[in-house]
């Protein structure tokens, strides 16, 4: 009985190379599809004050990214409040104080509202929404100078699972693959047997 699998096995390796590929993709989907839901959920606008966006922690636990990802978003977000980088559009609400202006763009931001400009309804992994009260030297600003800052964020992506193959002397290997940050492993199977893995470091990104 075991001898005849094996021979089944041997002789449509091809095809079961071929099934293994598409079963493996469509594990990829449907974790994708699962991601995209979470994703989905996270892409709320998130309205924070001016000395929250200045902090990666309270960034990290507010808007759940990592810490490496937290940490890039605090010292952009510092560049663009100190006037280094110019707003990509600007457009006025009506509202008693800066903090319920803030309130009421986050409203519009989520409904997609039309009146909003293009650049505040763009689809980014988070969105923040911040009242600027105080100026890169940390004092108040007067009423008329204040403002609501939208803050588009699209974070780099930790992990990533991929799915392919490869031809090695001629013969065709499937391989998965897991990468994390610079470090990327693949596992290469013949349809049948781990064949063995390959271990890849990023030395330089730009």
């Amino acid at each position: 009985m075991l001898e005849r699998i094996r021979h089944t096995l041997t002789e449509h390796k091809a095809l079961i190379l071929v099934l293994l590929c598409i079963l493996v993709i469509g594990v990829a989907y449907a974790v994708g599809r699962h991601s995209a839901e979470e994703q989905t959920a996270a892409e709320k606008p998130a309205v924070m004050t001016q000395e929250a966006t200045q902090d990666a922690e309270r960034l990290r636990a507010q808007l759940d990214v990592s810490r490496a990802n937290a940490e890039a978003l605090q010292r952009r977000l510092a560049e663009v409040q100190a006037g280094q980088r110019a707003p990509a559009a600007t457009y006025y609400v009506q509202a008693p104080t800066v903090e319920r202006a803030a309130t009421i763009v986050e409203r519009q931001i989520r409904e997609d509202a039309p009146t909003l400009p293009r650049a505040a309804r763009e689809k980014t992994d988070r969105t923040v929404v911040t009242p600027i009260t105080q100026d890169k030297d940390g004092r108040t600003l007067p009423p008329e100078e204040q403002k609501v800052d939208v803050y588009k964020v699209n974070l780099r992506k930790d992990h990533r699972i991929k799915a392919g193959a490869s031809v090695i002397d001629g013969k065709a290997l499937m391989s998965v693959g897991y990468e994390q940050g610079r470090f990327e492993a693949l596992a290469h199977f013949d349809g049948v047997n781990y064949k063995g893995v390959t271990v890849m470091y990023s030395v330089v990104e730009w």
